[in-house]
């Protein structure tokens, strides 16, 4: 294999983290927008969204904002998240065990959650669908 081929394999394998959530940010921004303290705000029509479509949106734009460190923490605890998303702590804490389930979040420690980056395109694009934008 040529010096050229070797080059152009590695930079095809190589999973740049800034270029891979840059590409996200368009999506993103169709389902949550980050406030300048760093709380995510859910910009499409929550009604639209399931339970679970609407933890995974708040833990996106903590996600985000923990990025562009508008906040110091991706996490969210079960208790942020009812506040926030005005459902009940326990159906919070209920929908977690199926979206742990899906690996479309991870268990920070108990009670505290956050997105899990591997799955964070599938989950954006079934919202985007759903939501139909």
């Amino acid at each position: 294999m040529d010096e050229k081929t070797r080059k152009e394999m590695l930079q095809e394998l190589t999973h740049d983290d800034d270029v891979e959530f840059a590409k996200l940010v368009p999506k993103v921004k169709q389902i949550v927008k980050i406030k300048p303290d760093g709380t995510p705000v859910i910009v499409c029509d929550p009604n639209k969204l399931s339970q679970q479509e609407q933890i995974i949106a708040y833990l996106t734009g903590k996600f985000f904002a923990k990025l562009v460190e508008a906040a110091t923490v991706e996490s969210a605890t079960v208790k942020e998240m009812a506040l926030a998303l005005r459902i009940e702590g326990n159906v919070i804490a209920a929908r977690m065990v199926k979206l742990k389930d899906n690996m479309q979040v991870e268990q920070v420690s108990r009670g505290e959650y956050k997105i899990s980056t591997v799955s964070l395109e599938k989950s954006l694009d079934q919202i985007i669908k759903k939501i139909g934008m």
